[in-house]
This record gives C-alpha cells, structure tokens and sequence, in this order.
C-alpha cells in the first residue's frame, strides 16, 4: 500500500507502509500518486544523475540503472560523483563515466540516489545552488535520516536499498531492464544487505532479486567482485583493526585506523569497507563502531544487532544518520590516541 504525505512547506515524501508481495509491487507501481517523479523524467531533456561521496555498491548501481533506463528513453544524461570510484565495484557498468565536476547550467533535472541527508552529495559545496530546486530534484532513498531535500521525495525506509525504489520506478517507464542494468541494480540489493545478512533483508529483497536473474545475470557476478576479491594491504589491514577492537564498559566495541595505520599496510581508507559487519558478529556489545581517518576527516561506521539501539540517533549527533542498526557519520577533523589507565579492587 502506497501513502503519500504532505507536509505544508515541505516537498511530499512517498512511503510504503509494509512489505508487499510481486503482485503488490505491480499495482504499487500503477498507483497515480508515483506521477509527479514520471513526469518530471517524461519532461526532461538533460539529466544529472548523482551519487553521493564516498561511493557504495547501491549509490552507484542506482545511479547506473537510471541512466540506461533514460538512455532507452532518448534522454541524455550525465553520471557524477564528488570522490573517486572504488576500484572493488568497477564491475558495475558504466562507472568509468563518472564525472566530478559539470555545468550545472546545462540540465533540467536532476536525480539523486541513495543519499541519506542534503549534504551527503558533497556537490551543494561546489554549486551553491545545486539544491536550490531551481532544477527540479527527484531525491530517491531509503534511510530515516533523509531530510526530503528534493522537489519529489521518493523515500521508503522499509526497502532494504534505493536500487530497489529504483527499480520500481523503471517497472513504470515504457523501458525494458537489460542484463547491464540488473547487474548494477543487483549489485546495489546485495550491497547494502550484506549478501541478504543484514538484517533488512526483507521476502522484496529476494523477490526482486529473482527478477532481476531473469536478464541473465547471475548472483556470482556480485558476489565475486564484492566479497571474494580481497588484496593483500586490505587483509593485513583488517587483521590490523580486528586485533586493536576494544569493548568499554559501556558495551561499546571500536576499533580504530588512522591514516599513518593506512600507509604503513599501503592501504586505501576504502578497504575498511565491510570489516564493520565482521566486528559486529561479536556477542554481548551494544553496538560496534570503527573510526577511520581520510584526508582531514573522520569517518564513523556503526552496527548493531540489538533491536532496543537506535544508531540513526546516535550518528544524528554527529551530522550522519542511516538506519536504526546501520548508521555513520563523517566529521572534520583527525584522531589522537589517548591512554586511560585505572584502579581496579581486586
């Protein structure tokens, strides 16, 4: 069942209210209220289509799937990202398009995917008016954290990742999805469950996914490059953050790399990916979070499997968010090791 919300001064905010089967998804898809986003692509000439810094898997595989689909529509397009593309998910189409600087004056819409608040673009830096909603901006995403920056909201906080909203939304135009764009759509779903772990792994996931394989691809395809392709800095710095985990009396694990950490191993502040998911295995803690250094920022990664934590709160605190058991944060500035020491009575 589809919902829209109107807030008065505020851009309306599209949620879905529960899980919904295949067939559901269908009408779901038929339902008028999607329109204002089908008519603001149906209308555009030329399309920014942007992820948001510190690319992942669904950013990129959304961003991807929404060009080809605008390319089937004869719309030209224009994929962006303000950092560099992760070598670990070129396999994803189309990521060696990816441009960090543009004439904003040269489009007339402009969508942005998987980004959880106004700021995680990093382009309202560079352009002053990037938000402006002078272009209108379609702003699709699944994190609680998000701020309905966007002319059209399409925000569901129940889909496991924005590659699946996007997916929706291609099931509306008259395209058809080809191998390549269920190869990054898929990439996106399998990113940001975890290889269907996590535990917003929901029956859509799966059954989206199945369609997604009808094209031809194959879940191996994600899964190699993602998870079975490591290299030899990137292990040695796992093992790194793994023996220097501390849990404080609070029940809080962390771990923490800095940047001399990363160039001693030869590493890449993007290595780290993944390895909060492993520390959050670990029983009895509240939360695990792991801080890594990166070019004068600091970067906060959090997991939790308890459903009594909200991390979209904590990491609110320091200008992030995401998800009740998923969230970060990233915030100026750089670590200094302190030593605590303590009596204990025996």
């Amino acid at each position: 069942m589809l919902i829209l919300l109107g807030f008065k001064g505020k851009s309306p905010r599209y949620f879905i209210d529960k899980p919904v089967d295949s067939a559901t998804i269908l009408d779901f898809m038929e339902m008028k209220d999607f329109q204002p986003a089908i008519s603001l692509i149906q209308n555009a000439k030329n399309v920014l289509i942007v992820s948001h810094k510190r690319p992942d898997g669904d950013t990129l595989g959304a961003s991807v799937a929404v060009q080809l689909a605008l390319a089937q529509l004869g719309k030209k397009s224009v994929l962006a990202c303000v950092d560099e593309i992760p070598s670990r998910l070129s396999f994803i189409p189309k990521t060696e398009s990816f441009v960090k600087e543009f004439n904003l004056e040269a489009f007339d819409l402009i969508i942005i995917n998987d980004a959880g608040a106004h700021h995680m673009t990093g382009f309202h830096e560079k352009y002053p008016d990037f938000l402006s909603k002078r272009i209108p901006i379609i702003n699709i995403d699944h994190h609680l954290s998000n701020d309905g920056f966007g002319t059209i909201n399409l925000i569901d906080t129940n889909a496991s990742c924005a590659s699946m909203i996007v997916w929706k939304l291609i099931k509306m135009l008259p395209v058809q999805i080809t191998k390549e764009m269920a190869l990054a759509l898929l990439a996106g779903i399998y990113n940001d469950t975890g290889g269907f772990m996590h535990a917003n792994t929901t029956q859509e996931s799966f059954e989206i996914s199945a369609e997604l394989c009808k094209t031809g691809v194959k879940v191996t395809d994600v899964v190699r490059p993602l998870f079975k392709r490591s290299t030899l800095p990137q292990l040695r710095l796992w093992g790194f953050v793994l023996e220097n985990m501390h849990i404080n009396d609070n029940k809080v694990l962390s771990s923490v790399v800095s940047k001399a950490d990363l160039y001693e191993m030869g590493a890449h502040s993007s290595d780290t990916g993944g390895i909060i998911d492993l520390m959050n295995n670990v029983a009895g803690v509240k939360f695990s979070m792991l801080l890594a250094e990166d070019d004068g920022l600091v970067k906060g990664s959090m997991r939790t499997q308890r459903d009594d934590i909200n991390l979209d709160e904590i990491a609110g605190q320091f200008g992030g968010g995401g998800h009740r058991k998923a969230a970060g944060f990233r915030i100026n500035g750089r670590l200094e090791k302190q030593v605590v020491w303590k009596v204990v009575q025996e």
